[in-house]
């Protein structure tokens, strides 16, 4: 067997990253495999934990790192990318060991801080997730990566100035980084030939940028034209932005039709199979996004025994897990269980109840419900043109696919009313339907209401939401950590005579 030289690897590692950029994953986990079986060498050994990370294979990659490490158990770019492997896995306490352990070896290595910033952020330890960004940018003032962290996170924190200004920065050194102009337009409020929107309407023109880099630009062209009232350029931005982001995402509704139908059919073939022991108190919020659920878990996270654990993707990965099992029995979904269980005790294991409001659960409620038997569901509704319009004008990440044309998101809407329809015949006593509107019609009636069905006694605490120093990390931060208003907000009026499309569907 011939052993690569160094110049050889050198050119193979260049060949092999080029690919990895384009995302040709399959290609770049095969031709490492090839080089390390000759020589083990700590480049390929990250890419192709990379390479596996980004194909969704994250055991092997850390099979990969397991081999790195008892070769080079001190190795600061190992160490960290099993720390992320972990991570994405929400371990988060192995993950900070792991880190740790890195960063005692090198203090200064970028990647862990702005990683070790990350885990901080997600385990809503706000302070020390910012300590770790600003350690980053006192080494290397330029790291756009933290830079662009820190913009999220004053801008959640209601820190609107110094969310304002590492956008600036961001863009004095690039400005093809167009998201941190979309962030910007979310925290400023815009006046008539207000300069960044100038400076937005030239640079969207820029034969330079691609589409992702100018959807960003159109939704922050939109957020400028809505503050300043000028409601017919408004839509027209953000009708082009939709309509690029829906080229991208290539929306497909029967593929989420068919996965719920699978989740469905799941449930009834394993509709006696029951786990076993005791849970924690647990609450899961569904519903469609835009429906109010920020407000009403601020609300329940305010009570002394509640914990608040936001948008958490677990349920729907052990979904994801559990349908493809050969076999379902007790052991099997105790599990499952299990695995739930010490994944939210990373984020709280001190509150007696924890809620999940990870909306798109509601395909799930079969799965959560044989889980826990046990467990609250709290069902948010809203008005649908109002909740479907309020979906249409907001930016979500390119993952939420259904989002960004009116019959795509009309079609979701009753595929989630009859999916609804069928868990609440099948449950009856664990779902609570909460429409938003009368919620804040009449608050304390319904917040009672929602204590009775969470088996909660009344926490005062709970009329004074607003007043929480908890950080949600949604759409809907700034409404949330506003007092209820009985002005229910309503942009839809301003643009009825170009929504004619989505209004005759209901």
């Amino acid at each position: 067997m011939n052993i690569p030289t160094d110049e050889e690897l050198r050119k193979k590692y260049d060949k092999l990253y080029k690919k990895f950029v384009k995302g040709n994953f399959l290609e770049v986990i095969e031709e490492c495999n090839k080089v390390l079986k000759k020589r083990k060498h700590q480049l390929f050994f990250n890419l192709l934990s990379f390479a596996y990370q980004k194909s969704g294979k994250i055991e092997k990659s850390i099979n990969v790192m397991k081999e790195a490490l008892a070769l080079n158990p001190n190795h600061p770019n190992f160490l960290n990318n099993m720390g992320t492997c972990l991570f994405m896995l929400h371990k988060y306490s192995e993950a900070e060991k792991y880190y740790k352990k890195g960063l005692a070896i090198d203090n200064k290595h970028l990647h862990i801080l702005n990683n070790l910033g990350n885990l901080k952020r997600e385990t809503y330890k706000i302070e020390e997730s910012i300590q770790y960004y600003k350690k980053v940018l006192s080494i290397q003032s330029d790291a756009v990566p933290s830079l662009f962290n820190l913009v999220g996170i004053y801008r959640i924190t209601n820190q609107k100035e110094n969310s304002k200004q590492y956008c600036k920065k961001i863009l004095e050194l690039n400005k093809k980084f167009t998201d941190a102009d979309r962030q910007y337009s979310l925290v400023h409020n815009y006046v008539e030939d207000d300069p960044h929107l100038i400076e937005m309407l030239k640079k969207v023109n820029d034969e330079g940028l691609n589409n992702l880099e100018k959807i960003h630009l159109y939704y922050g062209i939109h957020k400028a034209y809505e503050d300043i009232k000028n409601y017919k350029s408004a839509f027209k931005y953000l009708k082009i932005g939709n309509d690029l982001l829906k080229k991208e995402t290539k929306y497909n509704f029967s593929q989420d039709e068919t996965r719920i139908r699978n989740f469905i059919n799941f449930y009834k073939k394993n509709k006696k199979i029951k786990t076993t022991g005791d849970h924690r108190g647990l609450i899961f919020i569904v519903g469609m996004p835009r429906s109010g659920s920020s407000l009403v878990e601020q609300i329940l996270d305010s009570h002394k025994k509640v914990f608040g654990g936001g948008e958490i993707s677990y349920m729907q990965e052990i979904a994801n897990k559990i349908i493809s099992e050969e076999k379902i029995d007790v052991s099997v979904m105790n599990g499952y269980k299990n695995e739930y269980l010490l994944l939210i005790d990373e984020l709280n294991n001190s509150s007696p109840i924890f809620t999940d409001k990870e909306l798109l659960n509601f395909i799930n409620i079969g799965l959560i419900l044989k889980l826990f038997p046990n467990a609250r569901i709290i069902n948010c509704t809203r008005d649908p043109v109002d909740n479907c319009w309020s979906i249409y004008k907001n930016f979500f990440p390119i993952k939420t696919q259904f989002v960004n044309d009116f019959k795509d998101i009309t079609k979701f809407y009753r595929l989630y009313l009859n999916t609804m329809k069928f868990w609440q015949k099948e449950f009856p006593k664990n779902i609570f339907n909460l429409n938003y509107e009368t919620l804040v019609e009449n608050p304390k009636d319904q917040i009672e209401k929602i204590l009775n069905f969470c088996n909660l006694e009344w926490d005062e605490n709970v009329m004074n939401h607003h007043k929480s120093s908890r950080i949600i990390r949604t759409l809907s931060f700034d409404q949330a950590n506003k007092p209820i208003s009985k002005k229910v907000s309503n942009t839809i009026k301003n643009y009825k005579s170009m929504i004619g499309d989505l209004i005759k569907e209901f």
